[in-house]
């Protein structure tokens, strides 16, 4: 998404006034137009310090609350079956994890 269309996409959810749109586009947004602003990510590292996990979360709620199968749940995730067992009981510590 643009810098450009969060800020008018803000003014349409009322979360911004109509002066702020047009004194952010007359200041800082200036050059959005042609360039966009600076990339909170590098391009080799976009995605790995932090991804979405709604998704991964809500599929286990679901399991936990057996709304749907495990095998379902290993085809949505897209992990094997071992795999989403371990998910469900979370992260293993270790004895040098309690030290």
């Amino acid at each position: 998404m643009s810098g450009a269309a969060l800020l008018v996409r803000l003014r349409q959810l009322d979360v911004i006034n109509q002066s702020t749109l047009v004194y952010a586009f007359q200041t800082i947004a200036r050059g959005w137009r042609t360039q966009e602003p600076e990339e909170l990510e590098e391009p080799d590292i976009r995605g790995k310090r932090e991804r979405a996990r709604r998704f991964e979360r809500l599929c286990y709620r679901a399991l936990a609350e057996g709304m749907i199968s495990l095998s379902k749940a290993a085809e949505l995730l897209r992990l094997s079956l071992p795999e989403v067992e371990a998910g469900l009981k979370g992260p293993q510590s270790t004895d040098a994890d309690r030290r």
